[in-house]
């Protein structure tokens, strides 16, 4: 930080902490005051930010002597242009990996030198980066809120349509046991120590905070819902380098199909195994599962053979809106190997919404079973156009019509019926 930068930051940072010792006066004598600027909790809370990176408020230390609400509010408006913008799902919360308050006051009651040494000495210790940055708060801070706060998503959202228990000892985000050390800066012996003392203070906070971040997302709730938007093609949504233009575009493309909703749905991917098992029956279960294990043993024989051989009758039993009769008919095909170059790929599903909830959920835990090749986010007509679009670059009844022609030249070349059915599902 150049000196001209420090002496804009030392003239913010004063200010807030005489924000901060007007209000905590008056909430000692009992005054009651209104009004955003007069709001201990936000001064506190923004101040905590700006002290511990100061560099992302540039409109901030460009023009330090704004007046307090425009400064409050400048100091706000950054975070909360974050947590909005940076979420593929419409309303899901955005998580800090490291809590602005860490330490409480304890940043913007410390001058501007101390205090860099202070944050250095946890990087060099973490490798975290406390603040509003990207390092901090970014697209893999997104956690649906039963996995944030251990409860129901905001209203008139996905997650609140979707519902969803926390099971019992699901490591929540915010929940109890979590040491910030808020109360380090209202402690004069600590606010005078050295940035040794401090940062010693402190370390361990940020580790705690970094293995819990690691944990919950570890967790097979997070990963089913991530694993909806890897298999839909789009496996930056939740990486912490992606940029928040990137995570908007994803949102822009997503928003009105049925990603959203399967992601919400994700949660309770335990119980959807079952529910696949009952909705296709146990014979076509076990082919599907068999055939998704071959897949992933030998993908690109199987792709060869998903791009020319999708069988017409699975086509038709979709284009006819019979989702489950077309995953029965494809169970032992070759379609599945498709899945796998499918990952990656960009697809825009438009056919869901059309298609029965039975179908949409019919395969919504399988992957889960098979790994991340399996595209479990996809059911019914959404499935099998995804897949042979991503596969071919043709729709399902483009594709129909190309196997149907390329099974007829086979079968003129001498090919035997059982020969072409072999071909279907190795692609040899």
């Amino acid at each position: 930080m150049d000196k001209e930068t420090k002496v804009a930051y030392e003239i913010v940072r004063q200010r807030i902490v005489e924000n901060l010792d007007r209000l905590e006066d008056l909430q000692a004598q009992g005054v009651k005051v209104s009004g955003d600027v007069n709001s201990l909790k936000r001064w506190r809370r923004y101040g905590a930010a700006f002290a511990w990176d100061p560099e992302v408020f540039q409109d901030v230390l460009e023009n330090p002597t704004m007046d307090d609400a425009k400064l409050l509010s400048s100091l706000r408006a950054k975070e909360t242009r974050l947590m909005k913008n940076c979420g593929v799902i419409n309303k899901i919360p955005l998580h800090h990996i490291i809590a602005n308050r860490t330490g409480g006051d304890l940043g913007i009651r410390t001058p501007i030198d101390q205090w860099l040494e202070v944050r250095d000495r946890v990087f060099q210790a973490t490798g975290a980066k406390p603040g509003n940055a990207q390092a901090n708060l970014n697209a893999a801070g997104q956690f649906d809120e039963l996995a944030h706060l251990g409860r129901i998503g905001a209203k008139g959202s996905v997650f609140e349509a979707a519902g969803g228990k926390v099971p019992k000892g699901f490591p929540v985000l915010h929940r109890a046991g979590q040491q910030l050390q808020e109360r380090a800066g209202a402690t004069p012996a600590i606010v005078t120590s050295s940035p040794a003392e401090k940062a010693e203070l402190l370390i361990p906070s940020v580790v705690s905070q970094q293995e819990r971040f690691a944990e919950t997302t570890a967790t097979p709730q997070v990963q089913a819902q991530r694993q909806v938007l890897t298999r839909a093609g789009y496996p930056e949504a939740f990486a912490p380098e992606t940029p928040i233009e990137r995570i908007q575009e994803i949102a822009a493309e997503i928003r009105g199909t049925d990603i959203p909703s399967e992601f919400a749905a994700a949660w309770e991917a335990k119980a959807g195994n079952l529910h696949c098992k009952s909705v296709l029956g146990p014979e076509a279960y076990q082919k599907m599962l068999a055939a998704a294990k071959e897949t992933i043993k030998k993908p690109l024989g199987a792709l060869a053979g998903a791009a020319t051989m999708v069988e017409p009758e699975a086509v038709k039993s979709a284009l006819e809106g019979k989702p489950l009769e077309a995953v029965k008919q494809t169970a032992t095909g070759a379609v599945a190997g498709a899945v796998v170059e499918q990952v990656g790929r960009r697809v825009a599903p438009v056919a869901m919404r059309f298609i029965p909830k039975a179908g949409q959920m019919a395969l919504g835990a399988f992957g889960s079973t098979v790994g991340a090749p399996l595209a479990a986010g996809y059911a019914g007509y959404e499935l099998l156009n995804a897949i042979v679009e991503g596969a071919t670059g043709k729709t399902l009844q483009e594709t129909g019509q190309a196997a149907e022609q390329t099974k007829e030249e086979l079968r003129q070349q001498g090919m035997s019926e059982y020969q072409l059915r072999k071909r279907a599902r190795t692609g040899r």
